[in-house]
């Protein structure tokens, strides 16, 4: 049975690699697309040892993503090397999910879950472009793995409490919206120690969660720099603010570009150019206090709007409609077949597990709360299916070991 599931891994892991590399070729373009062009240039940066420029000064995303490819762009390699380096990443990926499934559900579960990894219609969208998700993937994937074993060991395992934390840490590092997540799980767990039981493998959880975000202090240190604020992730917090609470008709939450700001007809009626113009291209603390001070106003002028721009980020979140003035696009309907059988069937797994009270392993119930944590705080600002799929193989391990774990009693 083992040199079956290793043979399996093996297969699993090259077809992923050859399927990816296939695309990326078959997708390539020479120009940059999407958020292609932001993180070449944030890659070049550090080639040049800077980051943030005084001409480009805005922090939007972290440097997780941008350090990968920057030996690459150092050694002159062409756009379409860059791109191929996700294939390596999403074949990692499937191969992590199906190893963290293993032990929990059995060889058939877990190949379905790497499957899911892999194959997802919103993966295979953005993984021939130089975009965050296949590498944000793997290191969820990888995560899952090293701490789900790490907490089932029956002794302290540094080498794998080492591997979770750098999984984790550079996953924050790669998307740092994941930073509040890890800062909100500490104090969560923090809080479950009360309580006697699994208080051993909430300690090795805390050590691997307290790990990561040492690995992410330079970052901090560096944003800190930048901006004078401490625990800054990012730059960019206001604008979606700004976008998830504007209210205006026509308008339910979808975020837009600057560009799209100044151009787009029923954006320029709505006033956001003027109020663009006249904020946006302020240094980026005062123009991130001029977005939030405007999102708070939204609030307090038309909260039941704002509500509504919540539940609509929902649908967005998995199903990429409805967008702010934009027709439904033809994926959408694919996705809606696709995500709502997923959440479908996670749903009826965990409402079977909630009402059969049963007894969930400790890490696979710290993966929960990070799930519930991410989707929570995403659900909160615009959204899109390709920020949801990326925690899949968290959602997909805790399903079908729930699954498993019934057919079992």
């Amino acid at each position: 049975m083992h040199i079956r599931s290793r043979r399996l891994e093996l297969m699993l892991f090259l077809s992923v690699l050859v399927l990816y590399a296939i695309v990326t070729v078959l997708a390539d373009r020479p120009d940059m697309v999407w958020d292609e062009g932001r993180y070449r240039w944030y890659a070049t940066s550090l080639t040049h040892g800077t980051y943030a420029t005084e001409e480009k000064p805005d922090i939007i995303n972290g440097p997780g993503y941008p350090l990968v490819l920057a030996p690459l762009i150092g050694l002159g390699a062409p756009l379409i090397v860059l791109r191929g380096l996700n294939a390596v990443f999403m074949a990692l990926a499937a191969w992590f999910s199906f190893r963290s499934v293993l032990p929990y559900a059995g060889r058939k579960w877990a190949l379905g879950i790497a499957l899911v990894t892999a194959l997802h219609p919103s993966v295979l969208r953005v993984a021939p472009r130089l975009m965050t998700e296949p590498l944000t993937l793997a290191c969820v994937a990888g995560f899952a793995w090293a701490f789900t074993a790490a907490l089932r060991s029956e002794k302290w395992s540094w080498r794998l409490l080492l591997a979770s934390a750098l999984a984790f840490g550079w996953l924050v590092l790669t998307r740092v919206f994941f930073g509040n997540v890890l800062m909100a799980a500490v104090v969560i767990l923090a809080g479950l120690l009360i309580f006697q039981r699994h208080r051993e493998r909430l300690l090795r959880a805390l050590m691997v969660l307290l790990l990561a975000f040492g690995l992410c202090v330079p970052w901090l240190v560096y944003t800190h720099s930048r901006t004078g604020e401490w625990l800054c992730w990012s730059t960019n917090g206001g604008e979606l603010l700004y976008w998830a609470t504007s209210t205006k008709p026509g308008e339910n939450g979808h975020w837009f570009s600057e560009e799209e700001s100044q151009t787009m007809p029923e954006l320029v009626a709505s006033g956001h150019r003027d109020f663009y113009r006249a904020n946006y291209y302020l240094p980026v603390l005062e123009r991130e206090a001029a977005l939030k001070a405007r999102a708070m106003q939204n609030i307090r002028e038309n909260p039941a709007g704002v509500l509504w721009n919540w539940s609509c980020n929902q649908s967005r979140l998995l199903f990429g409609f409805p967008r702010s003035h934009l027709a439904v696009e033809w994926g959408s309907w694919l996705l809606l077949g696709i995500n709502g059988v997923l959440v479908a069937w996670v749903g009826f797994v965990g409402w079977q597990a909630w009402s059969q009270k049963a007894q969930v392993p400790a890490e696979l119930s710290v993966l929960a709360v990070l799930t519930t944590v991410y989707l929570g705080g995403s659900g909160l600002l615009p959204g899109l299916p390709r920020y949801t799929v990326v925690i899949w193989p968290w959602v997909g391990l805790v399903a079908a070991s729930l699954v498993q774990m019934k057919r079992a009693r």
